[in-house]
């Protein structure tokens, strides 16, 4: 796992689970701690994932995933910031102050 910090308005840090993908993976998983505590997880997939995934079936249905060009940290802290824009953060789960 690693941490990216990001240092503007709610998101404190994001938790990359990189050891759980492959250099061929598709998707990656994250964890979003926010500044007030709060904690959410997003899957996030690449193109070749969707390509993949409708080969196999006629319909993809996939909550709590976002779609990214690739696994760049630019590109995962573009997805946590549209994501927070969209309020997704409103289904974190409420933990202790970070602080405390």
């Amino acid at each position: 796992m690693r941490t990216l910090d990001i240092k503007d308005g709610q998101i404190a840090s994001v938790l990359v689970a990189e050891e759980l993908a492959t250099s061929q993976s598709d998707s990656l998983d994250i964890m979003v701690r926010l500044k007030d505590g709060r904690r959410f997880g997003l899957t996030l997939l690449t193109p070749e994932h969707l390509r993949r995934q409708l080969d196999q079936a006629l319909s993809l249905v996939t909550p709590g995933m976002v779609l990214v060009k690739n696994f760049s940290d630019e590109a995962i802290i573009d997805a946590v910031r549209s994501a927070m824009r969209q309020d997704i953060e409103r289904l974190g789960v409420l933990q202790p102050l970070i602080n405390q």
